[in-house]
Parts: C-alpha cells; structure tokens; sequence
C-alpha cells in the first residue's frame, strides 16, 4: 500500500478563506453592537448620555423621560438630536419635542385659559415650529400634518389691546399741544 500524499492547494484557496474570516469576524462584530444597542434600549434608564452616546439611544432615553413625565430632561435630549445625520431620526425626534410643547401648551390652555396666554401661545409656536421642520424632513409624516393643524386650531386669539377712552375733537388738540395757536393762517 502506498502512503498517501497531502496534494497542496492553491494560495487563491487560503486567500479566499482569509477573506471569508475576516467577513465573519467583522460581521459578528456588527451583530454584538446590535445586540448591545438593543439591551441598551429595553433598559432605558440605564443610558448615561455624554458626546459618545449613539444618537439612537439619546432618542429612547428622551423617549423613556417623556413617558415617565421627566419632560424638560426630554425636551433637552430631543434638541440635541436636532443636527444628527440620521434624518428619520432627527424628524421623529421633532414630532416628539413639537408633541411636548403642544401637550403643554394645551394643557395650560384648558387648566387656566388667558391667564396664562404669554406661556401657551410661546409653547404652540413652538410646536408648530418643530412640525413644520419634521415635515421637512419628511413629508409623509401625516401624523406631524394632523397635529401641526391642530396646533393652528387651538392657537389662542391675540390679546386685544384696551380701548383708548380719549374722545377728542380737532379743536381739542390744539388746546392739548402747547404753543401752537388754535386758528388757521
């Protein structure tokens, strides 16, 4: 019987595993970074948000704080999303930053009416100022169309301003402005 002999195989062959490694390793690599940004998102109050924090997890955080009523912490976290590259999230971000300030302002609108016209009338602006960039961005976004025309609705009517009570005539205003002589020329 005759040893058997090794036949040797062609570098493309060792080449090409090389390279289906390497796939192997980089897409394993991309899979736990999907795997870790997901555990990060089912456990919202854990992200500690800081420069290096992934802009996909600033969303769920600020998501998180407007569901625990945290609204102001919110509000910060959604306009620093507002120069992200990801233009879904950035007009989803906008949606919800301009659905705070409509909640808030409509809520301050039903609980004290003009009392409080200066805050409600700056938070629907604001509103309609943040859907009006989601549609931007987006323009089949019809829920940011529905609301931002809801904000329009429930915009409260200007102030009006007090009536003067001054009922003069034209030869009353020459007697009020001195030195000028009460007849013609």
């Amino acid at each position: 019987m005759e040893p058997l002999k090794l036949r040797r195989l062609p570098i493309r062959f060792y080449g090409l595993s090389l390279i289906f490694l390497i796939g192997i390793i980089v897409q394993g690599f991309k899979l736990y970074t999907i795997y870790s940004l997901q555990q990060a998102i089912e456990h919202p109050n854990a992200i500690i948000v800081n420069e290096n924090t992934p802009s996909i997890l600033i969303f769920a955080k600020a998501m998180h704080l407007t569901q625990i009523g945290k609204t102001g912490e919110a509000i910060r976290l959604y306009s620093s999303l507002r120069n992200t590259k990801d233009l879904d999230l950035r007009a989803r971000s906008m949606h919800n930053l301009a659905n705070i300030y409509l909640h808030d302002g409509a809520q301050h609108w039903n609980a004290r009416g003009v009392l409080d016209y200066n805050y409600v009338t700056t938070q629907v602006e604001l509103a309609k100022q943040n859907y009006r960039e989601a549609l931007r961005i987006n323009l089949d976004n019809w829920d940011a169309r529905y609301n931002l025309e809801y904000a329009w609705r429930i915009t409260p009517p200007p102030k009006e301003k007090p009536k003067s009570d001054f009922k003069g005539t034209k030869p009353s205003v020459f007697s009020t402005l001195p030195g000028l002589p009460g007849g013609g020329p």
